[in-house]
């Protein structure tokens, strides 16, 4: 029952994501290429990217408005929010030789989930959801 359920949640996702993609072609949307292969949000001006991989690093850009690196916050957090399971915080700090905020997760615990990542920009807070794996 837990299978044909799941599959049914999978399948209204993925339904859900082709609509949102036609929305946002109908709007005037427009996709965004990824410079350091993550997935990328607009806002505002500029752009925000999201990266993780398998062995539990985390990387998030800033891009401005031609997706260039720009100069991220000095710290942020993301919120991993998994499947089932209680989600995590974890803190962002600037990389040591990239213009990245960077964190670690336990890819042993976290295989998928959706990541709310939080940024002071300008003064404000700002949230910006991803998914990993990516939705591409």
């Amino acid at each position: 029952m837990k299978r044909i359920l799941r599959s049914h949640l999978l399948a209204m996702g993925a339904l859900f994501s082709l609509a949102s993609a036609a929305r946002a072609q109908a709007l005037g949307g427009h996709t965004h290429s990824a410079p350091h292969g993550g997935e990328v949000v607009e806002f505002a001006e500029n752009h925000v990217e999201f990266k993780a991989d398998s062995s539990g690093v985390i990387m998030v850009w800033l891009l401005d408005s031609h997706e260039k690196t720009i100069a991220p916050p000095r710290s942020g957090s993301v919120t991993l929010v998994p499947e089932g399971q209680g989600q995590s915080t974890i803190p962002l700090h600037v990389g040591a030789a990239s213009q990245a905020l960077v964190g670690r997760f336990d890819p042993a615990k976290f295989t998928a989930f959706q990541a709310v990542v939080s940024l002071p920009i300008a003064g404000k807070r700002h949230n910006f959801r991803f998914h990993y794996p990516a939705h591409h």
